[in-house]
């Protein structure tokens, strides 16, 4: 009888999940109530907040299993024997493909990665983790076969090649950067980011860990 109560939870958290997603590309995050939620999922507004404290929840948990599917269709995409530079590129595509499929949610998750409700950050965190830290162990796997500086931070690194992506789709929403040139320019971002971090006589030359405030839950991987 358990079993069978669990089950029915899962699919009551999952049914939330998809209502949530559905009316936040159709109206939008801030327009949508916890009670169009609810009508949406065929179940009672007190039912939603005994899964979910408030619409910031259901937001960041709708986020971070999205995440955890970019990370998985990375997975299935990347070929580890290619250069890392490559696979770093690999990484941010499957990103991007995955904003022109989901335009409306990909630019909700943008913005609470750059400016997350503040209740939330601290939940934020455990799910920007999740896909920075992909990053991190591609920069540490570059500094093993030499292919990046050895002496920089992987964290700060990882953080370089990061707001290179950021750049790059922000260009993309605002029509600064067309469809068919994001490889191309992602690509060169990739690699200007790693040719940057040598200097001009070969000498290596060292990004220092930056000063990020460490939180208890899910910090990130560094050096």
């Amino acid at each position: 009888m358990s079993g069978k109560r669990e089950e029915n939870k899962r699919l009551t958290r999952l049914s939330i999940l998809d209502a949530a997603r559905m009316l936040f590309i159709r109206k939008g995050f801030e327009l949508t109530r916890i009670e169009d939620l609810a009508r949406q999922a065929e179940i009672g507004k007190g039912t939603v907040y005994s899964y979910f404290s408030s619409k910031e929840q259901i937001l960041i948990e709708l986020i971070g299993e999205e995440r955890q599917k970019l990370v998985g269709r990375f997975e299935q995409r990347n070929d580890d024997n290619a250069p890392v530079s490559e696979q770093i590129l690999t990484l941010f595509l499957c990103q991007f493909n995955y904003a022109q499929e989901h335009r409306e949610i990909s630019r909700i998750m943008f913005r609470e990665s750059l400016f997350p409700v503040k209740p939330s950050i601290h939940q934020r965190h455990q799910v920007d983790n999740t896909y920075l830290n992909a990053v991190v162990a591609l920069v540490r796997l570059g500094q093993q076969r030499g292919e990046i500086n050895v002496h920089c931070d992987p964290l700060s690194t990882a953080i370089i090649f990061y707001n290179h992506y950021t750049m790059a789709i922000s260009a993309w929403y605002m029509g600064y950067i067309e469809t068919e040139h994001m490889v191309t320019n992602l690509r060169h971002l990739i690699e200007t980011a790693i040719h940057g971090l040598q200097t001009s006589n070969n000498e290596p030359t060292t990004v220092q860990p930056l000063k990020l405030a460490r939180l208890s839950a899910a910090p990130l991987e560094s050096s």
